[in-house]
Formats: structure tokens, sequence, C-alpha cells
């Protein structure tokens, strides 16, 4: 069974600040030791599988020194309400919040009931439920169309993907591109429940264990638009230190601009993007660095990253691209596993900016073979 469990008094930072959102607890009859048990002949069953099919896989242990995890954690740190509701017709309400940012929508009187309409409008159709269920789609996106005012679906994914598929692979399928994906990527939530489960869509709250980039987000299908619904931000609870104003607006708006853009893309690591690709390349590192350490406290947030290239580095001494290696542009580079030369080259800059901003040597004596076998490999 699941028991939902509240917290009461939990204190905020600020009064942009959210509490703690309540976790979901899952209850089970089972004993620890019968789980053990289950899981230690479900094991062997499988390995017994594999062995009289003929492949049989050997794990392989993990390598490196397990440590502490270094950065502050990812946190819900401001609750934004809707600046405007769009009924889109058929069942479709688009919900405007001002900004983008990283995170999710969370609706604190729950979810209405779902219609079904005539035609579910593109990006809100479900595949994966059997006819007994009901469901509700949250699309998000960061722009609009021009013509239909809905959200912009072939800017979501990037990469070149469009609705047909990715410009150099003609119809491009397979898991990562769901057929009730129209042929594209989406950032979606889905809440699926039983017909007969009328309760369940008014106990919805929000999704767990996912963010996404967003300034828009469409909400299919229901009769009327959910009550109380606000967009809840996550970020790396490091410190703001670093404060910009002037009398210019236009100065005053790239500055608020590039915090938030910065903000939403640091949960854990620094990506290029919050809902794209949502990758770590040393290129936006390399770039942004010194500006962002003079907006944010990053002492342990870049030494994790430091470590994170670290431990990423080849035998050979060739730094990644990224981090973690995802075998991207290696053909830029100049040997296998390099990344292209000034991107793979971060960890060694950014610990030279690290030391210059913050003064810890010890990194930088840590760090510093691998940098030398780096400057060898080049």
């Amino acid at each position: 069974g699941m028991q939902h469990t509240d917290l009461k008094g939990w204190n905020t930072v600020n009064d942009d600040s959210i509490g703690w959102i309540a976790p979901e607890v899952y209850k089970s009859s089972i004993t620890r030791e019968q789980w053990r048990q289950d899981l230690s002949e479900n094991s062997k069953a499988k390995q017994q599988r594999a062995a009289e099919e003929g492949h049989l896989q050997f794990a392989v242990a993990p390598i490196g020194k397990l440590v502490p995890y270094e950065a502050p954690p990812v946190m819900p740190v401001e609750r934004i309400p809707p600046q405007s509701i769009v009924n889109l017709g058929s069942g479709r309400w688009l919900f405007d919040f001002g900004k983008g940012m990283s995170g999710v929508l969370r609706f604190d009187e729950g979810l209405p009931n779902p219609i079904v309409p005539e035609n579910y409008p593109r990006g809100h159709t479900v595949f994966t439920r059997s006819d007994d269920e009901a469901f509700i789609t949250v699309v998000y996106g960061d722009s609009l169309e021009l013509k239909t005012g809905d959200i912009n679906l072939n800017i979501v994914a990037g990469m070149g993907l469009r609705e047909a598929g990715h410009k150099n692979v003609p119809g491009m399928a397979g898991p990562c591109f769901p057929k009730d994906h129209g042929k594209g990527l989406l950032q979606r939530d889905v809440y699926i429940a039983p017909n007969k489960d009328s309760m369940f869509f008014a106990n919805a709250r929000q999704p767990l264990f996912t963010s996404h980039g967003f300034r828009f987000a469409e909400i299919c299908c229901t009769k009327e638009p959910p009550k109380s619904v606000s967009a809840i931000a996550y970020k790396t609870a490091f410190m703001e230190w670093g404060k910009f104003d002037s009398s210019n607006v236009l100065l005053n708006g790239a500055y608020e601009m590039t915090r938030n853009a910065l903000n939403s893309n640091m949960l854990g690591t620094q990506t290029d993007c919050p809902h794209r690709e949502r990758f770590q390349y040393g290129g936006d590192l390399v770039a942004d660095s010194p500006a962002a350490m003079h907006f944010f406290d990053l002492s342990s947030f870049y030494s994790k990253i430091i470590h994170d290239w670290m431990d990423t580095q080849w035998d050979n001494g060739a730094y990644t691209e990224t981090s973690p290696w995802q075998d991207l542009n290696d053909y830029a580079g100049i040997g296998h596993g390099a990344g292209e030369t000034v991107w793979a080259s971060l960890p060694a800059v950014l610990t030279v900016r690290h030391a210059q901003n913050y003064g810890d040597m010890k990194l930088v004596e840590e760090s510093f073979q691998y940098h030398v076998q780096w400057l060898e490999f080049l």
C-alpha cells in the first residue's frame, strides 16, 4: 500500500522559497529477510539462464575511490504563479510563468478528472496505457508557435530534431523516439489512473525525480483548468553572493537573464541547456565560469566538476569533451577519447580559476598530475 505523509512547519529560506515537498512513503508487507532471499534467488536464476543460453555476463566492479558528494544539494527554491492561462480548445490549457526555469508543475489542489476530446492535440497522445485507464498530460516548452499560439514542439529536443525526425537520419525511431512523441522528443509528464479511481487525479501533486526546462506548460485534457497551479524552480543550493544593479533597464535585464540561465543549468552539473541535451560540456564552463564565480559561491560545486573530469580521463592522458564521456565529437579531437582541444582543457583551466578565486591549493595538488598527463598527451 501507499501512504502520503505531510511534514508541517518546515522553515523557508526567504519569501520566494518553498517548503519541503512531502515524500510519498511506500510500505510493503514483505520482511527484509524475505526480500534479501528473493533477491538472491532471482540473481542466481538469472545467472543460470544466462549460462544455459551461452552468454554469461560478468559484472565489473566499480573503480576509483568512493567519496561523499561534494556539491550542495539540488533543492526547490522558488514557487512561481502563472502570469496567464489560455484556453487552447479541446480541453488543453496553456500556462505562462513569465520566465524560463528548471523545474516542474505543482498542483496544490490536485488535477480535475480528465475528459476525452474528439482528437488529442499534438504531443498529448499516450499509447503506453490500457483501455481502462484515463490520463492527463503536461507538456513543457520554452517558446510558442507564432501561428498557432501553442508550445513549439520542434525546438524542444535540439540536435536538429524536427517533426520528421533527425535532420540527418530520415525516419529515426526507436525507444528514444516513442510513437506518441510525434517523431520528436517531448518534455512531458503523464498522470495515468484506472477509470474507476476517481480520486487519483484529485490527489496528484507533482512529479518526482525529474525536472524540465520551460516557461510554458500545456495541460490536457480537462474541462476546466486545474486550480492553484504553480511552477517549482529547482537549483543547486549554493550561496549567491554577487549582485548588480544600475540605472539602465537593458543592463539590469541582461543581468537577470544571465543569472536565471546559470541557475537553470546548475542542477548537480553545469549543463548546456536544462531540457534538450542537458549535458555537461567543457566548452560552456570554459566560456562562462569566470562570470558564474562572480554570481555564486561555486567552490565545492566546481571542485566536484573538476573531479568529474578527472574520473573520465583516459589512460593515454586525454581529457574528454563532456563529463561523462558520450563518444561525442571524438572526430574533432586528436586521439581516441580526446574531446575538442579547448573544451577538453576545461579541467586544467577550471582548476586555475578555482585556485585564483578560492585559494584552494589542495585541489591544485590533487589534480596537478592529471593535468600534466593531459599536456603530455597534447
